[in-house]
């Protein structure tokens, strides 16, 4: 996955988790996506501190 997509995946999670989301998530939900989401930005900052 490159940064374009990771960048998009990363919003369309910040989308659901903000204010504006169209459904509520059980915490277990919420919790996992949060982490998901995190994984993604380590791995952009680890490949950005390769360069």
């Amino acid at each position: 996955m490159n940064n374009s997509e990771k960048l998009k995946k990363l919003r369309e999670g910040l989308v659901l988790l903000s204010r504006d989301r169209e459904v509520v998530f059980s915490f277990h939900e919420t919790f996992a996506m949060v982490d998901e989401l995190l994984e993604i930005v380590d791995d952009m900052i680890e490949q950005d501190s390769k360069s």
